[in-house]
């Protein structure tokens, strides 16, 4: 389902980034990037796509201001993020924008709910049309970087139709980026509008922190069901074609597929050009 190549793959993909791409039909739903990237670069086989697993230098670390951090960011998060070397603070917009903003307004909700025990930093990221860059937080500024300092505390995030993007978070202070930029965690994909599908990914980091996808329709996605993952149970990373799996995406809302590359794409359904989906980590 959603998604995020150039020549030389390494495997760690990133969903955050999910691709604007045109209206699908039930025979092509929004699909998770990976094997697209693991394509030829510039093809959009799905809606999202947060997954570049390009190899490309990692960034110097960005030391960025945080005198003035943004609506919703605490300052020692935000510190912690110029720390590992992202490039900036999200941009955090509290009006509707056309894309993704901090409110309940918009057409589409997503509710995010820290329970793990530990303080976390919400991650979310737009990914734009032909942007191969977009999930690498070295190299793009996120559309959202809020603070979930304690048990219980949760954010409301609004999305406009047509948006591809996808998200991760930072936990306790102690989630780095990968050697090449991306956020390693676990990610979540979506695309919404026409055929809106939402999933979860483990190819980044096959060992990263658990969360809980949980649509208005019914489906669901965790680290076991409507997720993509290795198919090695040895690989920590992955996803150039033939290497990941999209696990247990059946019942209410579920669809799974094969591309014409034979990778497999789908996520949860049952949300199309609006709904309500929350999101829990722990």
């Amino acid at each position: 389902m959603i998604n995020i190549l150039a020549a030389s793959l390494i495997v760690i993909v990133a969903i955050a980034a999910a691709h604007a791409l045109p209206d699908q039909s039930p025979e092509t739903p929004t699909r998770h990037g990976h094997e697209r990237q693991a394509r030829e670069q510039g093809k959009r086989g799905s809606p999202l796509s947060s997954h570049n697993t390009s190899r490309r230098p990692r960034a110097n670390a960005a030391q960025f201001s945080c005198d003035f951090p943004v609506f919703g960011l605490d300052s020692v998060d935000c510190e912690y993020m110029a720390s590992i070397g992202m490039l900036g603070q999200g941009f955090n917009a509290q009006d509707e924008n056309g894309r993704i903003w901090i409110g309940s307004q918009g057409p589409n909700r997503f509710t995010f709910v820290n329970a793990a025990g530990v303080p976390i930093t919400l991650i979310v990221w737009y990914m734009a049309p032909y942007d191969d860059q977009a999930s690498f937080m070295n190299a793009r500024a996120p559309d959202i970087s809020y603070s979930l300092p304690t048990t219980g505390s949760a954010v409301e995030v609004s999305l406009a139709n047509g948006v591809p993007g996808a998200w991760s978070a930072l936990y306790n202070h102690s989630t780095t980026l990968s050697p090449y930029g991306q956020i390693n965690n676990t990610f979540g994909e979506f695309s919404t509008g026409s055929y809106a599908t939402i999933d979860l990914s483990r190819l980044v980091n096959m060992r990263g922190d658990q969360m809980t996808v949980i649509v208005s329709g019914g489906c669901v996605s965790n680290m076991a069901t409507c997720v993509y993952t290795c198919v090695s149970e040895g690989d920590n990373s992955c996803g150039a074609a033939g290497t990941y799996n999209l696990l247990n995406c059946v019942g209410p809302n579920a669809v799974q597929y094969i591309d014409p590359e034979g990778n497999p794409t789908g996520g949860c359904q049952g949300w199309s050009f609006g709904g309500d989906i929350q999101i829990v980590m722990t």
